[in-house]
């Protein structure tokens, strides 16, 4: 996955909410309990760095359906919505799918446990 493209591609706004799906219930849940919004998600997909980079690994989202996901944890600061060093460790594992266009499957989104 071309985590540096993708960033290109929200920082030029050719990718939006309508592009990002929440895969699994787990991952819905751990948004509502962390109150972060979609607007969140992309925002910290945007502060992604290689550093932040963990692995490649398939998971299994609704349906069925296995897709090659990235994880990455990076450090983020919930009030100032950025990345800071020293903030709250994010865990965020996405697919991004080209099936006639771009969506960003978000598979988990949540704090380090």
């Amino acid at each position: 996955m071309d985590r540096i493209k993708l960033q290109a591609l929200l920082r030029a706004a050719k990718v939006d909410l309508d592009n990002l799906v929440v895969g699994t219930d787990n991952c819905d849940r751990d948004l509502r309990n962390n109150r972060w919004t979609n607007e969140h998600v992309l925002l910290m997909l945007n502060c992604l760095l290689a550093v932040d980079y963990r692995k490649s690994e398939w998971c299994q989202v609704r349906g069925g359906q296995n897709l090659p996901s990235d994880v990455y944890v990076l450090p983020f600061d919930n009030v100032r919505q950025r990345r800071r060093p020293g903030g709250l460790e994010v865990y965020l594992k996405f697919s991004l799918r080209t099936d006639g266009m771009l969506t960003i499957v978000l598979v988990s989104c949540h704090s380090s446990r």
